[in-house]
Formats: structure tokens, sequence, C-alpha cells
């Protein structure tokens, strides 16, 4: 052993082929979340993918092992992010953030890639963990805004904002995932009147 490598220092072999593209990275997942929006996750094929980006389908999975990683990182890339300005009160907040997620929910007609993500996620770890992360990341502004309205007196110190934050999305999730129903002012404004 050399002394180099008896030290823990170990040189680095040269990279082989040519370096990764990152306008390819941005091609791929931006091809990803337009095919999401147009045909869903049912319809997603790394075929279609490597098709709508101009790349070869070994190009996409020399950077993601499975689809699932594919349309989570696309999932992730999309930094549009709801941004709640501050009404001064938290049910103005609250309409308004519930404004914007309306809106999301009718754009496209992507509704079964959350139901696809959490099957996945049941039996492969790696995917719970990225799908834990990108909720944990969408879940920001509303706990941003809870917080806010902590502070202003409106909410008591003592409740937990998380359990809360998950409260008022619950019933939208629920709806969206599992009885189909509709998903609207009317339920806002119901579920609005019962939690405040």
């Amino acid at each position: 052993m050399s002394a180099i490598a008896a030290e823990g220092i170990v040189a680095e072999a040269p990279r082989r082929g040519r370096p990764r593209d990152a306008r390819c990275d941005a091609a791929i997942l931006r091809a990803t979340l337009d095919l999401l929006t147009e045909g869903g996750a049912s319809g997603l094929s790394i075929d279609a993918v490597a098709a709508r980006a101009g790349v070869g389908k070994a190009t996409i999975y020399r950077r993601w092992a499975t689809k699932e990683a594919l349309v989570l990182e696309a999932l992730t890339s999309d930094n549009e992010v709801i941004e709640v300005t501050d009404t001064g009160s938290l049910r103005g907040d609250l309409d308004e953030y519930y404004g914007q997620l309306l809106d999301r929910f009718q754009q496209g007609s992507g509704s079964d890639v959350l139901p696809y993500l959490i099957e996945a996620a049941v039996y492969d770890a790696d995917v719970r963990a990225s799908l834990d992360a990108y909720l944990a990341n969408r879940q920001q502004p509303l706990r941003a805004l809870l917080q806010r309205a902590q502070r202003r007196g409106e909410i008591a110190a003592t409740v937990d904002l998380q359990v809360l934050a998950e409260v008022l999305v619950a019933p939208l999730m629920y709806r969206r995932l599992l009885t189909g129903g509709r998903i609207d002012r009317t339920l806002v404004r119901k579920l609005l009147d019962i939690v405040l």
C-alpha cells in the first residue's frame, strides 16, 4: 500500500465520456411536466419523454433510475409556489391560499399523478422519502401563513400548526383522491366556517 493510500488520500479516477449537459436535464424535466399535464401519469412513458425532449432513452435512464424518480424531480423543478400576501386576517390569507390551490387543481389533466406516486411510495422507500420532501415543500406557504396568524394572535400559541395545516388540506385531498366530490369555492367557504 502506498503512503498516500495509507493516509486515506485517494486520487479520483478521471471521468469517462462527455460531461452531463444541464440543458438536457431541463428539457427532460420540462417534457415530463408537459406530458403529465396533458395525459397524467398513466399516459407518461420514458419513450414519450425522450421524444418530446429530443434525447435518447439512455440519457434519461442515466439520470433517473425509475419513472417515479423522474416524475418527482419534475414536480420539484416546477418552482411556481403559492405566494400568499398578508391580507391582515387568517380567513383572508386562507381564502387567497385556497383560491390559488383551486386554480392548480383545475389546470391540466394530470390528476392521477399524486395517486400514482402515493401507490409507488407504499412499496419504495426512496419514492416515499422524495414524496414526503416534495409535499413538505409544497405545504410551506400554508405553514407560513399559519405562523403569521399565530403571531397576530388569531391562533392560540398552543395549537400545533402542522396538525392544523393537515386539517386544512385533508378535505381537499379526500375529495380529490377518494370521492371525486366537487372542490370549489363553496367547499372552501364551508371548510373555513367549520375550522375557524
